[in-house]
């Protein structure tokens, strides 16, 4: 699973590299879009960029998440994106 975390990681760089010159620290617990708990890290991706995560994600696993039973809907942090990721493997 820690591939599957690196792969995720390095492709949110990817996307938005000014998380990595901010030094943002990108974990399972990072909200993806926004965090409803003030204390969680919050990644702050757009929706484009959202689904070009789930996009380059599913280029680089070989994987199609609509042919699963995940709903892209339900993934909210860094770690939603891993197990999903994990699970369709």
């Amino acid at each position: 699973m820690t591939d599957v975390l690196d792969a995720v990681t390095q492709a949110i760089i990817n996307i938005r590299p000014d998380l990595a010159e901010s030094r943002a620290e990108i974990t399972r617990d990072s909200a993806i879009f926004y965090a409803a708990d003030p204390g969680r890290p919050m990644l702050g991706l757009d929706s484009m960029e959202a689904l070009e995560l789930i996009a380059v994600l599913e280029e680089e696993f070989g994987i199609q998440l609509g042919d699963t039973s995940i709903r892209i809907v339900d993934l909210r942090t860094v770690g939603d994106v891993v197990d999903a990721m994990s699970a369709a493997l």
